[in-house]
């Protein structure tokens, strides 16, 4: 739940009036350029489990689809050839895989939403940590100028000029740190692509008298005449 509140707090973050309120702006956005980095590190593996999860539950609803539809076919097969007994069986085993689409029906459509959510706070929590770093930049180099002005106004008047490249040394280690916080993130959602849920058994409860309704049914079709 942390997690979550921090995703929600940078997403709804105004930088302006963040950067306006704060005496050094450019150690603010530094440490809430860390932060999105951490969250969006976090984030990106929860983001693939949902996606990984809402896949494999949608195959598994597909596949008892089918499932059930093979068996209606088996008990018409039966009936057409006069075996009640086996196609008993067959209606029997079709209750069962309908029971399964149910409730994976209802498990996907939750999965769904689910990572649909986590999709959109991800894209909005990369779309902030860019403005974030567009901001940072801008302010380093506009820091930067006012230094190397400061530096040729005191050498005019008999001071010594001397070009550091420490601020552009931390905004490159900077930079580096993002991407490798996004790769790193990125391989971690290949990894989580590899996981597999279990499935669900159901055990189908005696129905007897539906099931002797259902074979009644098939056997008043044209074709088991």
């Amino acid at each position: 739940m942390g997690m979550f509140k921090r995703i929600q707090d940078i997403i709804s973050a105004n930088l302006n009036d963040m950067v306006e309120g704060f005496e050094d702006p450019e150690q603010l956005l530094r440490q809430a350029v860390r932060e999105m980095e951490e969250a969006i590190g976090q984030a990106k593996p929860e983001v693939a489990r949902a996606m990984v999860q809402e896949k494999i539950t949608k195959k598994e609803l597909l596949e008892n689809q089918a499932q059930a539809e093979t068996w209606t076919q088996r008990a018409e097969t039966a009936v057409a050839a006069g075996d009640d007994g086996l196609a008993r069986k067959a209606l029997v085993r079709k209750r069962e895989c309908e029971k399964i689409v149910a409730a994976l029906g209802d498990e996907h459509e939750a999965a769904a939403e689910a990572s649909q959510t986590l999709r959109r706070q991800l894209e909005a929590m990369q779309a902030k940590l860019a403005d974030a770093q567009r901001r940072l930049g801008t302010l380093v180099a506009r820091k930067r100028a006012a230094d190397v002005r400061a530096r040729v106004a005191g050498a005019k008047i008999g001071g010594d000029v001397e070009l550091g490249h420490k601020a552009f040394d931390k905004f490159d280690r900077l930079s580096r740190k993002v991407a490798q916080a996004e790769a790193e993130a990125e391989a971690l959602s290949e990894l989580a692509q590899a996981s597999l849920a279990s499935g669900e058994t159901v055990d189908a409860p005696s129905e007897s008298e539906d099931i002797e309704a259902e074979l009644q049914a098939l056997k008043s079709k044209p074709h088991a005449r």
